[in-house]
């Protein structure tokens, strides 16, 4: 049994000699104009503002205002507190009771 053991572990230690070791990289300097272009290329344009996209956003304020106005909300009515078809059934159940 120590035999196979030992063997196994021969075999491990021959696979992990053969792998190649990790190099490193050296260490590599960027200049502050290299920076600049990297940035640049990564964040987008400002989007400019076209006549178009102004009258659109102020209509569509204009007509969410009209919308949410006080005057045309719809009347909220209170809901009853008992449901009319459990009325027969409550007034049973109180009778019981007393």
């Amino acid at each position: 049994m120590s035999k196979v053991r030992t063997a196994s572990l021969n075999k491990n230690v021959a696979a992990q000699s053969n792998t190649p070791a990790a190099t490193t990289a050296a260490p590599a300097l960027i200049t502050e104009q290299q920076v600049l272009f990297s940035t640049a290329a990564a964040v987008a344009l400002p989007r400019s503002r076209h006549l178009g996209d102004t009258v659109s956003h102020a209509m569509s304020s204009a007509l969410t205002w009209w919308r949410t106005r006080a005057e045309r909300r719809p009347i909220r009515h209170d809901h009853q507190s008992r449901m009319s078809y459990l009325e027969s059934s409550m007034m049973s159940r109180e009778m019981d009771r007393l």
